[in-house]
């Protein structure tokens, strides 16, 4: 077993909120780079809250801990407003484009019940599960911290749900990575794809690297603008892996 690590212009940071957007979220959704929080070069992650259709309903928001009656000085992105009907199933955090990424954890607090509410997290890989754990939501008004395993090393869409009525979720230090995959590769090991210089290379001399446009063209590697790419790397197995990368 030998590990193929796609290392791109996402390095680890941790996503913390310490401000209100104002209309920039009125669509609901909070991005890295708003309300004070870090921009991730390379990635577009997206935060919002869904309903049990998991549709992206009101406004995205930002309190501080007082506003969310915390006692461990805990802040975070939810919302206040309310349509009625008690939909509120937990939050999505996605990448735009659907570029991979890891997700190592993330602070937790359900401001209305307080109840140890049970939650699941889900991780998505091009509309494919590949990740599920669950957690127990805090019990008093102190936010949890949910640690989360190598099976969301690379995902680009992560679904947290209550799995039992309604929650009322904030989220905040959200912990953010570039995506890693394993995968079985006979007499490779270590192997590096990275974006330099305006194209892709490896540490290998034993693969060999196709790059195409969003869309499917092929492309020559060198001298590309930045953008979405699909870099194919063929392993000296023949085994071949395709992935959506950002130069």
């Amino acid at each position: 077993m030998a590990f193929l690590i796609f290392v791109y212009h996402a390095e680890a940071q941790t996503l913390t909120f310490a401000s209100d957007a104002g209309n920039l979220w009125n669509d609901g959704i909070a991005m890295d780079g708003e309300g004070g929080s870090t921009n991730i070069p390379g990635l577009s992650i997206q935060i919002y809250n869904v309903d049990a259709s998991l549709n992206n309903i009101n406004k995205m928001e930002w309190y501080s801990n007082v506003d969310l009656a915390t006692n461990n000085g805990f802040n975070g992105i939810t919302t206040f407003n309310f349509t009625g009907d008690a939909s509120f199933k937990g939050q999505i955090i996605k990448e735009t484009a659907g570029l991979e990424f890891q997700i190592n954890g993330f602070g937790w607090y359900d401001w209305g019940n307080n109840n140890s509410q049970p939650m699941t997290v889900t991780g998505f890989k091009d509309g494919a599960q590949v990740a599920i754990t669950t957690f127990v939501g805090n019990n008093n008004p102190s936010s949890i911290y949910v640690s989360l395993n190598s099976d969301f090393d690379n995902v680009d869409e992560v679904r947290i749900l209550t799995t039992s009525g309604t929650t009322y979720p904030s989220i905040n230090n959200i912990e953010i990575a570039g995506a890693v995959l394993n995968t079985e590769a006979h007499a490779v090991a270590d192997l590096k794809i990275i974006a330099k210089n305006k194209k892709f290379i490896s540490n290998s001399k034993d693969v060999v690297i196709e790059v195409y446009s969003i869309l499917g063209q092929k492309m020559k590697n060198e001298n590309l603008l930045s953008g979405i790419y699909l870099v194919k790397v063929t392993l000296k197995n023949a085994k071949s892996i395709v992935l959506k990368r950002y130069l």
